[in-house]
Formats: C-alpha cells, structure tokens, sequence
C-alpha cells in the first residue's frame, strides 16, 4: 500500500471521527431540550441533565443519585412525563435539581 492510498483512506476516518466526536454529545443531549419546568423555564442548558439513579427513602422523598453525587429531589421537580429511555433522568443546575423524570424500576 503506498503513502498516498494511505492517506485517502485516513483522512476521510479522521474528518468523520472529528465530525462523531463535534455532533454525537448534542444530539445525544437532545431527549432533554423540550423539558421544562412547571413555570415554564427550560430543564436543559447544555449539560445539566443525565440519567440518574433514583430511589425513595421510608417517608417517600425521592433521592437521585448522579456522578458521584446524591441529590434530594422535591416533588416540585418531578416532571409528569414518561422517561424516553425508561431511566430515570435528572437536571441538576448550581447543585440543585430543577427537572427529573423518574424511570421505570431496575431491579
């Protein structure tokens, strides 16, 4: 194989995988862009939502847990719509949930 068959087939891979790497992460986002909050402002700024793992303590307060962390959610939070994906997902702006939306239950 000389140089040049080499570089016509690496440099349309390379532009490809740069393209994935630039548009996978957004569209992957884009279960979250319609979501909003029940006044009416946006769950999503880019990067503030991802599945979570949800559980209800023994007075039925919900807690998400979500990279590495452990969030009270407030029943104001909880959005009355079905997962898109049957997870549970949460919105976490500042530290604090704005949105979730709780799954269907893993066993």
């Amino acid at each position: 194989m000389t140089v040049l068959t080499l570089l016509r087939i690496l440099v349309p891979l390379g532009v490809f995988a740069t393209v994935a790497m630039v548009f996978w992460p957004a569209r992957a986002h884009d279960i979250y862009m319609d979501w909003k909050t029940k006044s009416g402002v946006s769950c999503c700024h880019d990067r503030d939502c991802a599945p979570a793992t949800m559980s209800a303590d023994d007075e039925g307060r919900l807690f998400a847990r979500q990279n590495g962390q452990t969030y009270f959610v407030p029943k104001d939070a909880i959005l009355p719509i079905p997962s898109p994906d049957g997870r549970s997902h949460l919105c976490v702006i500042s530290g604090t949930p704005i949105c979730a939306v709780v799954g269907e239950p893993r066993s």
